[in-house]
């Protein structure tokens, strides 16, 4: 079948650079963006990091955006494994040593703080609270990347924690200490939750998803569990109890939590990590730029996406 779009249609030179911001409290906030180096951008994403993770990574997919045309912005969480070294020197942990970002297997003294940190609803704010600074602070991104004065539609995205920060900004409610919250932002157009979370945790529970009304692309594999040990259906929950209306599942062949390999913490694995490339990328021409053929693309896949197997879901 001869598809209406393809990912290698309008490929881009791209820039990446460090733009420092102020973060609201007196210090400053390091983003690494990653954006054409020769064009304006046509869109934003702003990315958000998993558990440990920070703003450096996950270039391997992101730039591929931006050889889209988007301006992909990272910001860096505080539970950052390279802030939590710095907040936890019981911990034993070499705040700049590189090799901190293979945490989950070479630092296992840490896990116990992550996984309050994870569990920890003044983290979640956090979260919130930094991607709101960047929302107001995107003027000045612009400028700095070379698309001053432009007003571009805004898509967010995340993997893993980063995953349930981008649900809250799509509207998922949650119980927080003092009631339920919702932080639905209707400047994000559109949301990517990449390896996600459903009930029971975090917040999260029936009726959640109710008001998550946008267009939202859920993406996780087979080998994709929970912190708490739920399997993959479970990752399949912010798309099967969101309302219909523009939304997909993507569900890769095989594929673990880093859904072929987006950070050095997975393996690599070229099929899967090309079919997350491919329907992420069409998702943004579809819903952030209003791609036509995008779409389309979208709406004739099936079970496979180029050489990955999928179980594919729309409604």
């Amino acid at each position: 079948m001869t598809m209406p779009w393809n990912i290698n249609m309008d490929p881009y030179a791209v820039a990446v650079d460090q733009v420092t911001i102020p973060d609201g409290s007196g210090a400053d906030m390091v983003l690494t963006c990653r954006y054409p180096a020769k064009s304006k951008a046509k869109g934003v994403v702003v990315f958000c990091h998993g558990l440990g993770s920070s703003g450096a990574a996950y270039g391997g997919l992101t730039e591929v955006w931006a050889e889209q045309g988007y301006l992909v912005i990272h910001p860096t969480f505080a539970d950052s494994i390279f802030s939590v070294a710095r907040t936890h020197p019981e911990l034993g942990m070499d705040p700049e040593d590189p090799d901190l970002v293979l945490w989950v297997r070479t630092q296992p003294q840490a896990r116990p703080v992550m996984r309050d940190i994870l569990l920890d609803p003044d983290q979640w704010r956090d979260r919130v609270r930094i991607v709101h600074n960047v929302l107001d602070q995107m003027p000045a991104i612009l400028a700095a990347t070379g698309n001053s004065g432009a007003d571009l539609p805004m898509a967010i995205a995340g993997h893993s924690f980063g995953a349930y920060t981008a649900q809250l900004f799509a509207g998922a409610e949650i119980d927080l200490p003092e009631g339920p919250r919702n932080f639905r932002d209707h400047r994000f157009i559109a949301a990517m939750v990449l390896s996600g979370q459903g009930r029971n945790q975090q917040g999260l529970r029936d009726g959640s998803w109710d008001h998550m009304t946008g267009p939202v692309l859920t993406v996780t594999g087979e080998k994709d569990g929970g912190a708490k040990g739920q399997d993959w259906h479970w990752k399949c929950e912010p798309y099967d109890l969101a309302p219909a209306g523009d939304k997909y599942l993507a569900v890769l062949d095989d594929a673990n939590h880093y859904l072929g390999g987006m950070t050095p913490e997975g393996h690599t694995v070229p099929y899967q990590a090309e079919a997350l490339t491919m329907v992420t990328s069409a998702f943004l021409d579809a819903y952030v730029v209003k791609r036509d053929s995008a779409r389309t693309w979208l709406e004739l896949v099936e079970d496979r996406i180029g050489k990955c197997p999928v179980l594919f879901k729309r409604k």
